[in-house]
Order: structure tokens, then C-alpha cells, then sequence
């Protein structure tokens, strides 16, 4: 599927994000305490230099490529609201091929605000990214290859909802939410959805028993169609405490799905049983198993920290869109690790000096197929069933990050959904598709102000019932140093990477590639 390179995008595509940023800070107004707020504003600068000796990932081409990247970071916490956002101007120049010289936008805005106190709450959030839309094309790790298959991505969310505590017995929450998740590439369905999401949890007067109701509606409208997907669900919810840090839950109810689907009825009895486990506080097990229309349904997530580590684990399915996956923003990712580990060792540090930490050990250009499982774009429903685990150590000169995953998607909607997004032909190899792989970072701190970077990652694509597999393998290694003499927030890498896929159906292309960056906040 080819989509188009965008050369330039205005001010219209960075809308939700004004809206999002402009309610939180509207609202934020209101509060009787918003002289109070701490505001901090952080403009930056990186500048990269990048040569590619293939540089369209497959039909060749070398080019020197420089960008020249301003953004800033806005963080506004008050009494009754908090925002952060974050901000990117991408812009590339080609020296050999001035025709491709383009700009792209990348944004992260997130704020919530208190606008009546302990009752009425408004949360919103918006993004702009860019990611490989198909997994037959080439997989670009950032914006300077020329593919064809990489489009921005951008979401939208608004969400009021109230919340009352009814003293010890009970506490309610009452949520609406809507979104929109909307792409360049046109024959992607962009979406809006509209949700209703109402529950009442059970309080401390019934002590080891807990029980809760909740009932849950969303409708999603897929754009220039007259296709809908209306998932509804009823569920109680029962959970005994043996002791304080171990007790088994139950969950029944009914699900009422309304959508086209070549699997047999979406609607159906639901039930669960399983058990929550906090062995410390730094310690935490969930997990379930149990029935939904689909067949059986498993869910796990665990976690663990130590001083000098972070482990997580996470397997979760359910019925879902490609729109609600870009929502979500996937399961954690290897900077999601880190961003714990960092955390445990310095509870007391700025979220932002965490990511920027972060940011320094992983290097640029550390995104992409290569280090969690690919949202690639298709309009049908599908079932998703998750798989990723991952560990993070950090020592005194020494940071590991190791993670695996294995995704699957099996296709609920018709091929012909997808016919003008990857082609009829192509349709068919979507509708089971595997996505198994693993990565590791090794970062060692050779001075105060000196890091060495290597990483390795693999990932496999399985075209079930086609015989199709492609192999990606990704390699990089770089130094990065940073110069306080200079500026307090000033650092620089040199970076050496190389990308490569082979496939049992053709396909195949090397790339190597140097990057020379400085980044610097102020």
C-alpha cells in the first residue's frame, strides 16, 4: 500500500491537540486555586545528520538527509488540574533529492481537570505520530526513509465523568468519552466513537467481599461508510480477600455486539474466575480465565521492582479496532521499562528528567516493528491476543533492557473491508497474522558524561494459513556524550545502525546507515 509523503502539514492537523490544550487550560481557569499552579516551559532543539545507503528501503538510493527538529514541552500542575505536553517540528532535507524535503508533525498532549471538587472531572488527550501502515512494506525505523508505507497517525479524546462516594457503602463513576482517530493515508476508515461507561464498586463497609456492576457502550463510525460497531457489555464482579494481599475473583454478565462479523454471533453469556495477588508493594499479580463469544479468554498482568530492576508481563485478547488500539498506544514498551526502573531508583524525580534519561540511554531513532508488535492499518475488526514481557536492570555502569512478545490477529470482518487499503489480493493474507519477536539494549556508562549504546532486535511476520514469514533484524550501536561546559542540557550521539528484512516470498533489502545528532533544551 502506498500512502502519500507528506511535504508539509499545517496548522489544521495540530486542531485536537489545540482543543485538548485549550479545555484543560480553559478549565483549569475556573479553579479557585489556579494562581497556585507551577508552570514550566522547555523549548529544545535536535539536530541530526543522517546518511542512508538505501535510502527507500528496497529499490536503493543513498542521500545525506538533515533534520532540524524544534519542539517544546509545556507542564502546567495546579491544585485541580495538570497538563503535559510535548511538541516536535520533524523537519527533513534531502541533498540529493530536494523533491522529498518535507515536514512532519509529532505531538503528546495529555491534561485533566477538576472542575468541581471530589465530583465532576474532564480528561483529554491528543497525538500526532508517524508508523509503518502495512506489514507487507518496508519498516522504516523513523522519518527519513522514503517507503511509501508510513503515514501519520493522529487521535483525539474528550472525556467528562463524574464520581460520588456514597461515604463507606459504595462509590459510582459516570464517564462519556469521544474520539477520533484519523490518518493522511484516505483509504484508511478514519473513525469517531462515542462511549458510555457507568460502574458502582462496593466500599469498605463489606469488608473481605467486594463486588462491583458495570455496564460499558461504545459506538464506532467508520467515515465515507455506512458501517458501525456498537460493543456493549453488562458485567457484576465479585472478589473475596482470603487475606489483605490475596483473594479470587468472578466476573458474569452478557455482551451485546453489533457488527458484521464472518465468525459466527459477536454477542453472547460472559463469565471470568481468577485471582489478584500482592505479595509487597512492590510486587503485583492479576489473572483470569473464562468465556466470551469468541471461545476462551485469558487475561494476566504482572509486575515486580526492585531497586536495581523492573519485570513485566502482560497477555490480554479481546475484540478490537485498529482506531481503539491507537488509543490505547499499545502494551509497554522497552522506554516503558525504563521509565519504571528509572523511577523506582529516583522516586522523587520530574517526569520529564526521567524521560529525558530515557531518551539518552535508548538513542535516537529507537521506535519502530523492531521493538513492540506492529498496529498495522486495516478497517476490519479483529480478535488480538497479546503477549509481552520484558526486565530492566540498571547498575552502577550497566543498563539492560531484554523483551519479547508474540501478537496475533485474527480478522472478524470481511476481506472485502480491506480491498481498497492493501488490495483484494492482498486482503486475504490479513485475515491471521502473527507477530513474534524480541529485543535487547546494552547501555554502559564509560564516564560521568559518556554512555555506549548497543542493541539487537529480531522480529519474525507469519502470514498464517499463507506460508508467508518475513525477517526483520535490526543492529545499532552509538556513544552519546553529553557537554555541560557547553549548556547544562546539551548532549550528543554518533550512531551506527543497519536494517534488513528477508522474506520466503521476495522482498529483501539491507540498509546501513550514520547518524551524527545534537540535542539541547534550554
Amino acid at each position: 500500500m502506498k500512502v502519500p509523503e507528506n511535504k508539509c502539514q499545517h496548522g489544521i492537523l495540530l486542531s485536537p491537540a489545540c482543543t485538548v490544550v485549550g479545555i484543560i487550560l480553559v478549565l483549569s481557569s475556573y479553579s479557585s486555586c489556579s494562581n497556585a499552579a507551577e508552570w514550566k516551559v522547555i523549548p529544545r532543539l535536535s539536530l541530526m545528520e543522517t546518511y542512508s545507503d538505501n535510502l527507500r528501503l528496497g529499490s536503493g538510493g543513498s542521500d545525506f538527509v538533515t533534520q532540524i527538529n524544534p519542539g517544546i514541552s509545556l507542564t502546567g500542575i495546579g491544585p485541580r488540574f495538570k497538563l503535559n505536553t510535548n511538541y516536535t517540528m520533524n523537519n527533513l532535507i534531502y541533498a540529493e533529492n530536494s523533491n522529498l524535503t518535507r515536514m512532519r508533525q509529532q505531538l503528546n498532549a495529555r491534561g485533566t481537570a477538576e472542575l468541581m471538587e471530589d465530583f465532576f472531572f474532564v480528561d483529554g488527550a491528543a497525538a500526532i505520530s508517524q508508523q509503518n501502515t502495512s506489514l507487507f512494506g518496508a519498516q522504516a525505523v523513523d522519518n527519513v526513509n522514503v517507503t511509501g508505507n508510513r503515514a501519520d497517525v493522529r487521535t483525539f479524546n474528550v472525556s467528562p465523568y463524574i464520581r460520588h462516594r456514597f461515604k463507606n457503602f459504595a462509590s459510582t463513576e459516570l464517564r462519556y468519552a469521544h474520539n477520533i482517530v484519523s490518518s493522511n493515508a484516505n483509504v484508511l476508515r478514519n473513525s469517531q466513537a462515542d462511549s458510555f461507561f457507568a460502574r458502582v464498586n462496593s466500599g469498605t463497609d463489606f469488608g473481605k467481599l467486594h463486588w462491583g456492576l458495570s455496564y460499558s457502550n461504545t459506538m464506532i463510525h467508520f467515515d465515507r461508510t455506512d458501517r458501525t460497531a456498537e460493543l456493549e457489555r453488562s458485567i457484576g464482579s465479585l472478589r473475596y480477600m482470603f487475606t489483605p494481599r490475596f483473594g479470587l475473583t468472578a466476573t458474569g454478565g452478557y455482551e451485546r455486539n453489533s457488527f458484521l462479523s464472518i465468525r459466527g454471533s459477536p454477542s453472547s453469556p460472559t463469565w471470568t474466575a481468577g485471582f489478584v495477588w500482592t505479595p509487597s508493594e512492590r510486587t503485583n499479580i492479576v489473572a483470569n480465565a473464562g468465556k466470551r463469544f469468541f471461545g476462551d479468554t485469558y487475561f494476566a498482568r504482572a509486575s515486580h521492582r526492585t531497586r536495581l530492576t523492573a519485570w513485566n508481563f502482560s497477555y490480554i485478547q479481546d475484540i478490537t479496532t485498529f482506531n481503539q488500539q491507537a488509543l490505547l498506544g499499545g502494551a509497554f514498551s522497552v522506554a516503558d521499562s525504563l521509565n519504571q526502573l528509572i523511577a523506582a531508583q529516583h522516586p522523587n524525580l520530574d517526569p520529564g528528567i526521567i524521560q529525558g534519561n530515557t531518551d539518552t540511554l535508548l538513542g535516537p531513532g529507537f521506535s519502530g516493528p523492531f521493538f513492540a508488535p506492529t498496529n498495522f492499518f486495516t478497517n476490519r475488526l479483529f480478535l488480538q491476543k497479546r503477549l509481552q514481557a520484558s526486565v530492566a536492570l540498571n547498575g552502577v555502569r550497566n543498563t539492560l533492557v531484554l523483551t519479547g512478545f508474540d501478537m496475533t490477529r485474527q480478522a472478524y470482518s470481511p476481506d472485502d473491508v480491506d480491498a481498497d487499503l492493501i488490495g483484494a489480493a492482498n486482503a486475504a493474507l490479513l485475515r491471521h497474522t502473527r507477530q513474534t519477536g524480541g529485543n535487547a539494549l546494552w547501555s554502559y556508562r564509560l564516564s560521568q558524561l559518556t554512555r555506549a549504546n548497543l542493541s539487537f532486535a529480531y522480529t519474525r511476520f507469519s502470514f498464517l494459513g499463507t506460508g508467508r514469514e518475513d525477517d526483520l533484524r535490526f543492529i545499532s550501536a552509538s556513544l552519546t556524550k553529553q557537554f555541560p561546559q557547553i549548556l547544562p542540557n546539551l548532549n550528543g550521539t554518533i550512531q551506527y545502525r543497519r536494517n534488513e528484512r528477508d522474506s520466503n516470498q521476495g522482498g529483501h533489502y539491507r540498509e546501513n546507515a550514520v547518524i551524527a545528532s545534537v540535542n539541547m533544551s534550554f
